[in-house]
């Protein structure tokens, strides 16, 4: 079987990427679905245009600095050509102003958003027939993570909400039921954007070592990468 070969862009954020990004590229090579290369400097990995058509997926934990020039062009124009994205987090916090990057992302972290306090909470599937979430229960209760909550819905993109959460009152939150996990195509390439996925400095790793959080985000990689879902 062909391996996703996947291109982990990180290096900055304002959660512990130091963690979550090795973390994640340990958990996505031993479901023996993905060879993962990680970058802690995308703007170099970017800009070689030849090698980035070797991957099939572009797993996004980052949020620091701009890219350079190139390498934004070169990310957005591979992602139109069916490269595909796994988006974490912080990383929808990422690049004020970047248009396309916005679009992708669809939800992002900008002026009245926010979290309340890490807590546990039950996610909602929204959409039981979607390969992602097929055959998945339709709550995964007790989820320990960040909740954010109030997301800005960028330049009216089209996406569509696989679950949510209720941001309590109690917990800070907004009393509304948050988004959680969406999906969408940009271009030729499948987005997968999960908002969850908290990592803080010093604290533990909860959220990432919840079955019910990796099971997620490999079966959204696998959907991004390939249109379907094998991994249970």
């Amino acid at each position: 079987m062909k391996l996703v070969k996947t291109l982990l862009l990180t290096g900055e954020n304002n959660h512990d990427w130091k963690r979550s990004a090795p973390y994640c590229k340990n958990l996505l090579e031993e479901s023996k679905k993905f060879e993962v290369d990680l970058t802690t400097d995308p703007s170099v990995s970017l800009t070689d245009k030849d090698k980035l058509s070797d991957y099939n997926l572009f797993f996004v934990d980052y949020n620091g600095p701009q890219w350079v020039d190139p390498a934004k062009e070169n990310f957005i124009n591979a992602i139109r050509n069916g490269t595909n994205v796994c988006i974490l987090h912080a990383s929808n916090n990422a690049f004020d102003g970047w248009v396309e990057y916005e679009e992708i992302c669809a939800l992002m972290w900008r002026t009245g958003a926010g979290h309340g306090k890490y807590h546990k909470f039950d996610v909602e599937v929204t959409d039981p027939d979607h390969p992602i979430t097929k055959g998945l229960p339709l709550v995964f209760k007790d989820h320990p993570d960040e909740l954010y909550h109030g997301l800005s819905h960028m330049h009216n993109t089209d996406y569509h909400v696989l679950a949510t959460a209720f941001s309590s009152i109690d917990s800070g939150g907004t009393g509304q039921e948050e988004p959680m996990v969406l999906v969408k195509n940009y271009g030729d390439g499948r987005i997968f954007h999960l908002i969850l996925g908290h990592v803080g400095g010093g604290g533990g790793m909860d959220t990432f070592e919840n079955r019910d959080f990796q099971t997620l985000l490999l079966r959204g990689c696998e959907w991004a990468a390939t249109g379907d879902c094998a991994l249970n």
